[in-house]
């Protein structure tokens, strides 16, 4: 026996910001978010859902399509790398992978990095590369008045400084300051700018404008989750845009940047910067990876950067991979007294680069001495001659062995793992079984199912305990649903009789199990959007 849901006020997610910045070459692999992992989906549709059926109205908060995948080493995360996502807008982290929560991700602290000038791949290991030289907003080629990400570190709160450009509250006040490309401040350069600001945030101690506050509002998850703490005070800027001289007004914070155009459109004024782009075009990365080695550079640390530099130099890109697992466990921060960084590279061969740790400097110095070695020794000699020259005790066939174990972990040609593509199925109003059918009713239901051949193939009891109904779905398959501000996945553990599935559709868009319908709020706010596989 079911009771009927009651009706309340209906849940409408308004998803803000894009940005127009134009990038020197568009990426060209262009992923439908949906085929990512469950809790980077359920993210996605969260922020990006409303956007991709929404023609006319606010536009991306992500992107609407996920432009790069890659496995980059984290000293604290399972194994010592996390999965990232990398859209136009942000890097979605993936901190437990066998987690469906979305609750689990963080979004890279991209910007931060791009000012410090740094890499972590620890909670305090960091490695020192150039500051980004990117406009933070407008073209990104041929744009030489634009302020750069390196710009930021004279005004920014990091490192050293941190506590001398820290900002007095200016609440109330009109934002007038323009920052120029050398990194100077000047005061009241905008004095017709009717902008003021609205909040003063005092842990990291600078002054978030009304433009920028208001939108912040609207978000539908915590704002502070998706931008971090402000990193800089608002300052207007020259910059091009499509060859146009504009005056815009920027904010950084530590995962995002911020735009606010008045020349623009009323729903365009406030937009979001292409930091996962620009990130990517920092670190030498915009170009999508061969698909013959797509699965090596997407599956290992600093795979696209050793994959890129043994193209680069004709060497075996398994064996440059292959090379710096064994040499230093993928650790950029490596050294001993003759090599140093990712590839352990000759000390002597690095002098006078000033950034020699950086793992994109490290396998541009390396992948040419390997096969500079290899042409004059052959295959072993050469490796045993690179091996030498970096002080490892490391024997080559060590290095070969890895090298075939990578070639069939990651075979050429291997595609990039992803599920179904998921697809809107309907918004609208639950219902929900009795609170009596507990979760081991709905285990044995779908064990029962499975029985016969009713369920799926694979068809599982759902981790967490989240059941739903649905006549176009099988059990055991898995449904997203968001409401709320929550999402979360639902297994099918039950069937619609053919004889009410008339009725069914006129009244419901999904049916739940009451626990689901509790964590969604929907006793409260029974308003659901429900997607699922669109095959």
């Amino acid at each position: 026996m079911r009771a009927a849901p009651k009706q309340l006020l209906m849940l409408v997610i308004f998803v803000f910001f894009a940005s127009a910045t134009p990038v020197a070459a568009a990426p060209t692999r262009s992923d439908d978010p949906t085929t990512a992992i469950p809790a980077v989906t359920a993210l996605w549709v969260q922020l990006d859902g409303f956007a991709r059926y929404q023609g006319n109205g606010p536009s991306w908060t992500l992107g609407p399509a996920i432009r790069a995948i890659a496995t980059e080493p984290y000293q604290e995360a399972p194994g010592g790398a996390r999965l990232v996502y990398y859209f136009d807008k942000a890097r979605v982290e993936v901190n437990d992978p066998a987690s469906a929560d979305d609750g689990q991700l963080t979004l890279g602290l991209l910007v931060r990095d791009m000012i410090s000038g740094s890499l972590q791949v620890g909670d305090q290991r960091f490695v020192p590369v150039a500051p980004a030289d990117i406009p933070l907003a407008g073209d990104v080629t041929q744009n030489d008045i634009a302020p750069t990400y390196a710009s930021l570190r004279a005004v920014a709160t990091l490192g050293d400084a941190a506590a001398e450009h820290r900002a007095p509250d200016r609440t109330g006040q009109l934002v007038t300051a323009a920052l120029r490309r050398d990194g100077r401040v000047v005061p009241d350069a905008v004095p017709e700018s009717s902008v003021r600001i609205a909040v003063y945030e005092s842990t990291s101690g600078h002054n978030i404008p009304s433009v920028f506050w208001e939108a912040l509002q609207h978000l539908p998850l915590p704002w502070l989750a998706l931008t971090g703490y402000p990193l800089t005070e608002p300052y207007w800027v020259q910059t091009r845009v499509a060859g146009a001289e504009r005056l815009v007004l920027v904010q950084a914070f530590e995962r995002r940047v911020l735009t606010y155009d008045p020349a623009n459109p009323p729903a365009w004024q406030v937009e979001w910067g292409n930091v996962g782009l620009h990130y990517r075009l920092w670190r030498g990365l915009a170009a999508s990876p061969d698909p013959e080695v797509q699965a090596l550079a997407s599956g290992m640390p600093f795979g696209e950067v050793l994959v890129s530099a043994a193209r680069a130099a004709r060497v075996d890109p398994y064996l440059l991979v292959a090379l710096a697992t064994v040499l230093t466990q993928n650790d950029p921060l490596a050294a001993n007294s003759r090599g140093l960084g990712l590839l352990l590279v000759p000390r002597e061969r690095l002098t006078g680069e000033p950034y020699p740790l950086d793992p994109s400097v490290n396998a541009r110095r390396a992948a040419p001495l390997l096969a500079q070695a290899i042409a004059q020794a052959g295959l072993e000699g050469g490796l045993a001659h690179y091996l030498a020259a970096s002080g490892s005790n490391t024997r080559p066939e060590e290095v070969l062995r890895t090298a075939d174990y990578l070639r069939q972990r990651f075979p050429p040609g291997a595609p990039l793992p992803s599920g179904p593509a998921l697809t809107e199925i309907g918004r609208g109003h639950a219902a929900f079984y009795d609170p009596s059918y507990d979760v081991s009713w709905w285990e044995r239901t779908l064990a029962g199912y499975a029985s016969w051949g009713g369920a799926v193939a694979d068809a599982a009891p759902d981790p967490h305990g989240y059941y739903c109904v649905h006549p176009d779905f099988r059990p055991g398959q898995r449904l997203l649903l968001i409401a709320n501000g929550q999402a979360l996945w639902c297994t099918i553990g039950d069937t619609v009789a053919p004889g009410h599935v008339a009725a069914w559709r006129s009244r419901w868009v999904i049916e739940l199990s009451w626990p689901t319908f509790v964590a969604l709020g929907l006793d409260r706010n029974n308003e659901v959007i429900v997607w699922g596989p669109s095959e």
